[in-house]
């Protein structure tokens, strides 16, 4: 059993280091196809460069031609997807893996994308939602339709009256449209409890992100990806449902 998670988890690694490509070349609007090379100069990359965390480990983090530092997002991507896939094949009923599949790979990308340049594709987010709609409706997810569009609308919803309330009193944007159409596809995947409580955890998570970075850059308002944080809330949610519906179910 341990030697068949220790396989499934390499293989993750593998995609990992797919959804890594995916996520870098979708914001810069890149073909998917061809072979990967350094961002700095450009040059392919051999395939014992491309060895999920080991090349990277062998390399010191740095380019072999330019010796440029490759972004430790490259690992740390390629780990937390193995990480949250494995775990995804123990604790979740088999039925749900095709549809949690897709949302952990979608929510990957996500924190690709937005820890590096603040953006997050619409292909993961409003792209994901219909999908969500139709494993719902296949019984492939643990909610209903009519729950999977709730928890779209609820997710759009919340984000954008907080986003708007805080431009009308400070005038400034504080909420990105990224965000909203995140958490509405986070919503679509796992309902309204689960987009609420992707949104707290996020919350939380963000600002002791915040408190970090204020800590480490001495800047007073430092600018934060609350995407990642979205995501993480959502995979805490999707693996502690039960207990968390458990947990609600005598204020309702």
């Amino acid at each position: 059993m341990i030697f068949a998670y220790l396989l499934e988890f390499i293989l993750f690694l593998c995609w990992g280091s797919f959804l890594n490509v995916v996520g870098y070349r979708i914001i810069r609007g890149y073909s998917f196809f061809g072979r990967s090379y350094c961002p700095h100069c450009r040059t392919q990359l051999a395939w014992y460069d491309t060895i999920p965390l080991i090349s990277f480990i062998l390399l010191k983090g740095r380019c072999r031609s330019c010796q440029n530092i490759i972004s430790p997002l490259y690992p740390a991507i390629e780990f937390l997807t193995a990480l949250m896939l494995t775990l995804m094949l123990i604790y979740i009923d088999q039925k749900y893996w095709f549809g949690y599949f897709l949302f952990i790979s979608a929510g990957i990308v996500t924190i690709r994308t937005d820890f590096e340049k603040m953006l997050i594709s619409r292909y993961v987010t409003w792209g994901l939602i219909p999908v969500a709609f139709i494993l719902s409706y296949m019984h492939l997810l643990p909610l209903s339709l009519m729950e999977s569009i709730r928890g779209a609308l609820f997710g759009y919803l919340v984000l954008w009256i907080v986003a708007h309330l805080f431009h009308a009193i400070r005038n400034i944007e504080g909420m990105g449209e990224g965000d909203i159409d995140l958490l509405a596809m986070i919503g679509s995947f796992t309902g309204i409890t689960g987009a609420w409580t992707s949104l707290l955890l996020g919350s939380f998570l963000g600002i002791i992100s915040c408190i970090v970075q204020m800590a480490l850059s001495k800047r007073a308002h430092p600018k934060i990806a609350f995407g990642p944080w979205l995501v993480l809330g959502s995979f805490i949610y999707i693996f502690l449902q039960q207990q968390i519906h458990e947990l609600i179910e005598p204020f309702f």
